[in-house]
C-alpha cells in the first residue's frame, strides 16, 4: 500500500478529499492516512512509504550522494514541507535496517533531530508492499472502516478510525519509538517500545513521558558541557541560538522542552563554563564569578548573547 503525503489536522479534507500533497488516492490509501493520523494523535506528521525495492540506496565511494527512486523524491519532497525544527512524527510503513533509518530521518534534512521515527513493532509487519499478509489484511479493514466514516465536519473533530478494527489492528502493529544514542558516525539506533491500549491511546501520549525519561535535564547539561569543550564554534549569538545545535544534530538529546537547553546554558554560566552578556557598551556579563540571577525571567535571559 503507497501513501505519499503528510497531514495537519486542519488541513484534512474528510470523505472524498485529497490528504496535503494534492495526489487523489484509492479508498485504502486515504482511510490509512487518516487512520494513521488518528494513532498518532498529532496534527504533524509524515509517513515512510517507500517499499523494500524502492529504497534509497548510497552510491559506491560517495558519502553524499544517493540513488533514489521516484517514490523516494516524492517522500523528501513531502518531509520538506515539515523540516521546520519543530517536532514532528515520521511513521514508517515498515521496519527499517540501520542504514536506512539514517537516510530517512538525517539525510537532507535542516533539523533531522525534531523527527520522531515511529516503526511497526511486528518485524513482518510491510504495508507498503500491497501483496503482504499484514498489507492485504489492513487493506480489508480500510475498506470496512470507510463504511462507517462520518460526514466530513464531525470526521473534523473525532480521532472516528481509533474505534474501528482497523485502528485496533494498527494499536497492535504500532510500534517502536526509534532514537540515537549519540550523534553520528558513532551513533547507533535504539528502540523504545510503545504499547497502545485502548482506543484513546495514540502514539503521541505514550512518546511524551518516553522523552523526558529517556533525555532528563541532565542529559542536557552533560551534552551541552561537551560540545563547548569540542565544538566551541558551534555556539553564538544569543541563548536562544543555542537550541538549533540541538534540533539539527541527529544524536543529541531531542529538544521536548525548549527551556532545557536555556536551562543548561544557566548551568554552565555559573559553573564558570560559559559566559553570556546583556550587550551594548554597558553590558553586564555573567559567569561564576557573576551567576545569572534566579530570578532573571526566561524570556530575558534567552536574548542574552554567548561570549
Amino acid at each position: 500500500m503507497t501513501i505519499r503525503s503528510l497531514w495537519k489536522r486542519r488541513h484534512w479534507l474528510g470523505r472524498g478529499g485529497l490528504p496535503d500533497g494534492g495526489r487523489r488516492g484509492t479508498l485504502e490509501e486515504r482511510i490509512l492516512l487518516r487512520a494513521l493520523q488518528d494513532l498518532a494523535g498529532a496534527g504533524r506528521g509524515v509517513v515512510y512509504d517507500v517499499s523494500r525495492t524502492d529504497r534509497p540506496l548510497r552510491l559506491p565511494l560517495s558519502p553524499v550522494y544517493l540513488e533514489g527512486s521516484d517514490s523516494w523524491r516524492r517522500f523528501l519532497h513531502t518531509r520538506r514541507a515539515l523540516d521546520d525544527g519543530q517536532l514532528t512524527l515520521l511513521v514508517s510503513l515498515r521496519q527499517l535496517p540501520e542504514d536506512e533509518r539514517r537516510l530517512v530521518v538525517d539525510w537532507g534534512t535542516s533539523y533531522a533531530n525534531t523527527f520522531l521515527l515511529v516503526e511497526p513493532g511486528e518485524p513482518g509487519c510491510d504495508l507498503s508492499d500491497p501483496n503482504s499478509p499484514v498489507s492485504l489484511e489492513v487493506s480489508d479493514l480500510c475498506r470496512r472502516a470507510a463504511e462507517h466514516e462520518p460526514p466530513v465536519a464531525e470526521a473534523a473533530l473525532e480521532r472516528w478510525t481509533a474505534q474501528t478494527a482497523l485502528g485496533e489492528r494498527l494499536r497492535e502493529l504500532y510500534g517502536h519509538w526509534v532514537w540515537w544514542d549519540e550523534p553520528l558516525p558513532g551513533g547507533r539506533s535504539r528502540h523504545e517500545p510503545l504499547r497502545l491500549a485502548g482506543p484513546a491511546d495514540t502514539l503521541s501520549m505514550h512518546l511524551l513521558p518516553l522523552l523526558y525519561e529517556r533525555f532528563p535535564q541532565p542529559a542536557f547539561d552533560i551534552a551541552l558541557a561537551e560540545l563547548q569543550q569540542t565544538e566551541r564554534e558551534l555556539f553564538g549569538g544569543t541563548v536562544a541560538g543555542a537550541r538549533s545545535v540541538f534540533r539539527t544534530r541527529l544524536g543529541l538529546p531531542v529538544l521536548h522542552d525548549a527551556r532545557a537547553v536555556d536551562r543548561a546554558v544557566r548551568h554552565l554560566v555559573n559553573l564558570g563554563r560559559m559566559s553570556v552578556a546583556t550587550g551594548g557598551a554597558d553590558g553586564v556579563i555573567y559567569s561564576s564569578r557573576n551567576p545569572v540571577p534566579a530570578d532573571l525571567p526566561d524570556e530575558e535571559f534567552e536574548r542574552l548573547l554567548l561570549i
